[in-house]
């Protein structure tokens, strides 16, 4: 072979590959995928950190919120769930946190851009919620706590319970725990209201009654003497969950190790007992026996 033929073989081969790689390079951007080599992509735009952190309640419980609507502020925000939130607030780096009162409560969860960061108003982990917000771990048990009649020892068991005569009040998450978990062999008693409950208890026509634990402090406030012990919970769902909105500029990540310092360093106990006057998180989980 000639020399010339050589070097127009060798500038064949390298008109072959250059041609090959821009043909590539335009095949992918025909693709929308992005090419290497692409100088002029500017570089993502990083969500700025907010000077304040919005969190959406609805005042539903006193106990776990409440305060006073100016337009859609909550001012004098007090409860559970609001000294959670600025706990939160202050250990991801963002003091100042502004809560914004939501109605209905469908609409917390409703659309991919909120105007707030997180939603903490009792929300369960759901395939519902989860599909429209980033789910923290839990901070507060939505269990069904085991009120006893006095002289009855503490529940070890659910068997222990479904030998009682069991109440709750009708149509409540505690009557559909009697229904789906406990079976019990005695016709249960569903009360018309929550006062009705507890004179049913302290009566003794009811051996037990289930009482959400979120409430169940407030149940029994000032009547520890007329009522058995209270050291048990039937599990009866996931618990109560930060909604984070996703795709905003505060991670479900910071908001988890938040809670977990909070639960290590005794924070969210002293927090639960201050305004519910009972931490559910400490009694007692019941299971089959």
């Amino acid at each position: 072979m000639s020399r010339r033929a050589a070097i127009g073989g060798a500038f064949g081969v390298v008109v072959g590959v250059v041609g090959g790689a821009a043909m590539v390079a335009t095949v992918l951007v025909a693709l929308g995928l992005p090419a290497e080599s692409r100088a002029d992509e500017p570089p993502p735009i990083p969500i700025p950190r907010p000077t304040e952190l919005v969190v959406a309640l609805t005042l539903t419980n006193p106990s776990l919120q409440a305060g006073a609507v100016r337009d859609t502020d909550v001012i004098l925000a007090r409860g559970l769930e609001v000294e959670i939130a600025r706990e939160i607030g202050r250990r991801i780096g963002i003091p100042r946190v502004r809560f914004v009162y939501v109605r209905p409560a469908s609409r917390l969860l409703a659309g991919v851009s909120r105007p707030w960061h997180i939603v903490i108003a009792s929300v369960s982990k759901t395939p519902a919620t989860a599909a429209q917000a980033d789910l923290s771990e839990p901070y507060l048990v939505a269990d069904q706590a085991v009120v006893l009649r006095r002289g009855l020892p503490a529940a070890k068991g659910i068997d222990d319970l479904r030998s009682k005569i069991v109440c709750a009040v009708r149509g409540s998450a505690g009557a559909s725990v009697i229904a789906s978990r406990l079976a019990p062999t005695q016709r249960p008693i569903l009360a018309p209201s929550s006062s009705r409950l507890l004179q049913l208890v302290q009566t003794g026509v009811c051996d037990a009654a289930l009482v959400d634990a979120g409430t169940v402090g407030q149940f029994v406030a000032g009547r520890g003497g007329l009522l058995g012990p209270i050291s048990a919970r039937v599990v009866a769902a996931d618990g109560y969950v930060v909604a984070v909105t996703r795709g905003g500029p505060i991670a479900v990540a910071e908001v988890n190790r938040a809670l977990r310092r909070m639960r290590a360093d005794g924070t969210l106990h002293r927090l639960t007992v201050y305004s519910l006057g009972i931490d559910p998180w400490r009694l007692r989980p019941l299971g089959a026996s």
